[in-house]
């Protein structure tokens, strides 16, 4: 690849977009005239704020920015840039009076590129922004070039790695500490590095490794397995290149890493074809019927699996008209959407003709288990393109659940299969329990979550409001909002049972934002009638939180708003808080640049670890109720004790939920707990019945 990154001019095919966020209207019209005359394309904002949005919208290729500014200042408003951006950085440069290093600390610490002191030298200020942009262009094309590589070495599952002999250090690429199972690390020894080879493949390498050591060999090329994430065993191959001193004592070896785990499966084909289906490349009856013995003899306890039998209805129908070819077509692309559609746990076969089966394994519950089939359902009956030919099918499915006293693979799949049969005989398209008295609900939940893809079209999704009051006074602190969704004909539907199905589509994120936006417009109208302290917690779901949205959506909410930013507590739960910590502090630390409070939910059910817990930008988190309803053991009391403890030495305000009872309160009380929610202060309330709650504690 050729090297076009030094010497590289300043882009002159497009024109430089700069985004100047200056409060001062003089300063702010003399940046203009002075950029614009040097060729550049000018966007202007009055404060951090306005800024921020300035920037989502045109995409500047560099930032201009007071430091002191209403609104946000040029801190805030850098880091909320740094946490936004995702695929390049764009260089910022602070314009300050302040000559104290503390203040220049403080821009580069929040992500700045570079200072601009007051009074400005307009002659070297194009001079200074031109450097920047070309610095830039350089970093993003050094970027470009490091991704692509890094790509290259994904594609072909290839990693390069380093020993050092003397020390016994090993360095490597990100992709070689991925082969190896390990964590990247800089300071790790070969015994670190090979941790994860099965055991029974380590004498090769050990081996290998005295040759080299002793100067025996000057090259290697070697395979073994390595256990890897998940439980999956992967093949490896290694081919290194020992380097010597001039005395012939070796140094050092370099060399790559391979995952050769798909070629190893290709010197396996016989055995594969032996048991799998040739059309659809799908394990056939006799692979089948072996998976399912062997997973009967070592059963989860408690968590529930099944055995799902499906075909296609009118199958002879379809064949006919298609002719043979275009339905074998069509077999190839119901098991190709069945491989994307399971989980990867599961175990998919086709038994012959039209006919597939499911093993579904380790659901948590009955519910889990009815939603994973919901969704095959749905997902296998929307449309199939053959030869451009547009194609609506369905199937009848049935299940036969496995329990502890049903471990014959033969008689699970003679109930799966009758419970079919009853579905075609129903008239097909649709799934049938072999436990009939299971079917009423099944058809019911499958019912609903087609009525919750109307439901915020139809005005059926609502907020309610639960009271929340100070710890010492049990005034009125603000309220949660909780969403609930008040279907037509069966009244209010738990959250329990709707919030799952929202979360198994894309549903929840639109409900999120919809209760996200009533609720600030709610608490708005709080503050607009007096009660000016009032905060609104609003709960943020697992998908919510990882779109990429989230921060424009925040910020949008936020601009068609009165309400300050302060008042408003975005909650995530701890067990997501804690799935990606690293990049989640990332997204955190972005909210709160806007202004938010963020608040821990559930806290004490997850796994923190303190260190994560110090670094996250939260202030606020809520115990559990689950520890609340236990105050009345030594135990229970000692662990809400030291959660307090904790929170004032991290100084975090502590909310404690499912309050019922006056002894909770006068413990919570005596330990000087911030903030009380639970039953004993109010239900979950609709907006005006909230209402109607503050002016009766006002």
């Amino acid at each position: 690849m050729p090297n076009n990154l030094t010497n590289t001019p300043l882009n002159t095919t497009k024109t430089m977009t700069v985004l100047v966020i200056e409060d001062d209207l003089v300063s702010r019209l003399t940046l203009r005239r002075v950029l614009e005359k040097a060729g550049f394309t000018v966007v202007e904002a009055v404060n951090g704020r306005e800024g921020f949005t300035r920037f989502m919208e045109v995409h500047p290729d560099l930032v201009l920015m007071d430091v002191m500014m209403p609104e946000m200042d040029g801190y805030a408003t850098t880091e909320a840039i740094r946490n936004y951006e995702q695929d390049r950085v764009v260089p910022i440069l602070m314009l300050t009076s302040l000559d104290d290093l503390k203040s220049i600390d403080l821009a580069f610490e929040v992500g700045a590129t570079d200072f601009i002191t007051k009074p400005i030298n307009w002659s070297l200020l194009t001079q200074r922004v031109k450097y920047a942009v070309r610095s830039s262009e350089i970093e993003d094309k050094l970027l470009t070039v490091q991704a692509q590589l890094k790509f290259s070495q994904k594609l072909s599952l290839l990693g390069y790695w380093e020993w050092d002999i003397s020390t016994n250090q090993v360095l490597g690429s990100d992709s070689v500490y991925d082969l190896f199972a390990v964590p990247v690390h800089p300071h790790m020894d070969m015994e670190q590095f090979i941790a994860n080879v099965l055991p029974q493949d380590l004498n090769i390498i050990q081996q290998t490794l005295l040759n080299v050591i002793q100067g025996k060999t000057k090259n290697i090329q070697i395979s073994f397995r390595v256990n890897h994430f998940g439980g999956s065993v992967r093949h490896i191959e290694c081919l290194g290149e020992v380097f010597f001193s001039d005395d012939d004592k070796p140094l050092k070896m370099k060399g790559s890493a391979q995952d050769i785990t798909r070629l190893h499966k290709a010197e396996t084909l016989i055995d594969y074809q032996a048991k799998h289906d040739q059309l659809t490349e799908l394990p056939n009856r006799v692979f089948f019927n072996e998976t399912l013995n062997t997973y009967l003899t070592n059963i989860p306890i408690n968590q529930i699996s099944a055995v799902v039998i499906l075909d296609i209805d009118r199958f002879k129908k379809v064949n006919d008209n298609l002719g043979q070819e275009k339905g074998d077509l069509l077999l190839s692309k119901i098991a190709k959407r069945l491989r994307r559609v399971t989980r990867e746990e599961d175990f998919i076969a086709r038994l012959g003709s039209d006919e597939f089966v499911i093993l579904v394994k380790n659901a948590k519950n009955e519910q889990e288990l009815n939603q994973s089939i919901i969704r095959i359902f749905r997902d296998l009956t929307k449309k199939y393109t053959i030869n451009e030919q547009e194609l609506f099918i369905t199937f009848s499915i049935g299940l036969c659940i496995i329990d502890q006293k049903t471990n014959i693979a033969s008689d699970l799949i003679a109930r799966a299969n009758i419970a079919r049969s009853e579905s075609k005989q129903a008239g097909g398209d649709q799934f049938l329990y072999y436990q009939t008295n299971m079917n009423a609900e099944a058809k019911k939940e499958l019912v609903l979550e087609n009525d919750l893809r109307k439901a915020l079209d139809n005005n059926e999704i609502e907020v309610y409001y639960q009271p929340q009051v100070y710890g010492n006074t049990l005034k009125p602190y603000g309220a949660e909002a909780l969403v609930r969704w008040n279907h037509p004909t069966e009244g209010i539907i738990s959250p329990v049972i709707f919030i799952p199905m929202a979360e198994s589509s894309e549903l929840i994120v639109e409900i999120g934002l919809f209760v996200m936006r009533s609720a600030v417009k709610e608490a708005e109208k709080w503050h607009s009638q007096g009660y000016n302290d009032l905060h609104i917690g609003i709960n943020l779901s697992g998908r919510q939180f990882a779109s990429s949205d989230l921060m424009k959506d925040v910020q949008s909410i936020l601009e068609n708003s009165n309400l300050p930013a302060k008042y408003i507590d975005l909650e995530i739960t701890e067990s997501l808080a804690m799935s990606d910590a690293d990049h989640n502090i990332s997204i955190l630390k972005g909210l709160k640049a806007l202004g938010v409070a963020i608040s821990i939910d559930d806290f004490g059910t997850g796994y923190s670890s303190l260190s994560y817990l110090h670094s996250f930008p939260v202030d606020t988190i809520k115990i559990d109720r689950s520890f609340i309803i236990n105050l009345d053991t030594k135990e229970g009391k000692a662990i809400v004790n030291t959660i307090i403890t904790m929170a004032n030495s991290l100084n975090l305000e502590v909310v404690a939920e499912g309050l019922e009872e006056k002894v909770h309160i006068d413990f919570l009380q005596e330990k000087n707990c911030a903030i009380f929610q639970g039953y004993k202060f109010g239900q979950p309330m609709k907006d005006y019945e909230f209402e109607q709650y503050l002016r009766k504690h006002k």
